[in-house]
């Protein structure tokens, strides 16, 4: 019987890309997928007429137990503890549940926003303290009660954990991530490139599609008997990286692009402050004032590589009309 995979967020950034690819390699699965509303349902139906759709939400507590029960991997993608608790005792106890977390939980400005931090946060070396996290850092909460709910019920499960995505998608509904986009719109919005401070924070990244080519490894590993060669439970945390970028010198090869296409006057990077850059986004420190250094050994010990184009090399496509 060929395996099901169920995917929380099939119409979103990070699933659709999944989607696309995962039914690109692996047309033998079955695919089913949570969309809201009808529109959604239609979009990828136009697309792909052979994944199963169903309507609801996260907290669509009867849709989700449901379709949990008949599947063999569990692709969720939210800090939404209650459809956790839907979705991972549902699973058989041959189910693979397979979170998608983010670095933002190792995000840190503590020499200050827009100052350089070294530490680079490791998936073997640092494992105990990212799992126990306090929770005041972000995906906390959720990430630790995946790994304590998939103890409880004796379910595989792991926890994907990307830096800064970038790169355009191929989903049917949702195509850009945020970081990147909202600061051409910010410089935009100003008419000049900035910092915060003097910006030599540093951000790992991750293509969309290299990350959705770990999703779908770790899949094809949860389906192999006794789950393969991959980590699961309290190892199975996967930071999943492909590079980074001092923001400085991404802020700057960014506005050089905006300033040859038209879209501002001038090419230089101003440093300004927090209050200024809250002014052109709400979540503009996290954005652009963090540091977020991870370096992803697990993932990279099973095979995976970063094989897409470098989000430098990716600016000409940040910067399409």
């Amino acid at each position: 019987m060929a395996p099901i995979i169920f995917i929380t967020g099939i119409s979103g950034y990070i699933g659709g890309q999944v989607l696309h690819d995962i039914t690109k390699k692996h047309p033998e699965y079955q695919v089913h997928g949570l969309v809201r509303t009808k529109e959604q349902q239609q979009q990828i139906a136009s697309k792909y007429p052979f994944v199963k759709t169903v309507i609801g939400d996260l907290d669509s507590a009867e849709v989700l137990k449901a379709e949990a029960a008949q599947v063999d991997v569990v692709l969720p993608d939210a800090d939404h503890n209650p459809s956790i608790l839907y979705l991972l005792p549902s699973l058989q106890k041959t189910g693979t549940f397979i979170q998608l977390s983010g670095a933002a939980s190792i995000s840190t400005a503590s020499n200050g926003l827009g100052q350089l931090t070294t530490k680079k946060w490791s998936d073997i070396a640092d494992l105990k303290e990212i799992t126990t996290f306090d929770h005041s850092h972000l995906h906390a909460v959720t990430d630790q009660l995946v790994l304590s709910e998939g103890k409880k019920q004796g379910i595989r499960t792991a926890v994907v954990v990307p830096p800064g995505v970038y790169g355009t998608g191929q989903g049917e509904v949702k195509k850009t991530s945020m970081v990147l986009p909202w600061y051409v719109d910010a410089v935009k919005k100003r008419g000049r490139g900035f910092t915060l401070g003097e910006g030599t924070n540093v951000a790992s990244v991750i293509h969309v599609r290299d990350l959705a080519a770990a999703f779908i490894l770790l899949v094809e590993e949860a389906l192999k008997e006794g789950g393969g060669r991959a980590d699961w439970g309290e190892e199975g945390w996967y930071y999943v990286e492909g590079g980074e970028y001092v923001f400085r010198e991404m802020a700057g090869a960014i506005v050089k692009g905006m300033k040859k296409k038209g879209w501002i006057e001038r090419e230089g990077v101003d440093e300004i402050k927090i209050e200024e850059a809250k002014e052109l986004h709400p979540y503009a420190e996290l954005l652009w004032g963090i540091n977020m250094r991870v370096n992803g050994e697990r993932i990279k010990a099973l095979g995976w590589s970063a094989k897409e184009e470098s989000v430098f090399d990716s600016i000409p496509e940040l910067l399409a009309d």
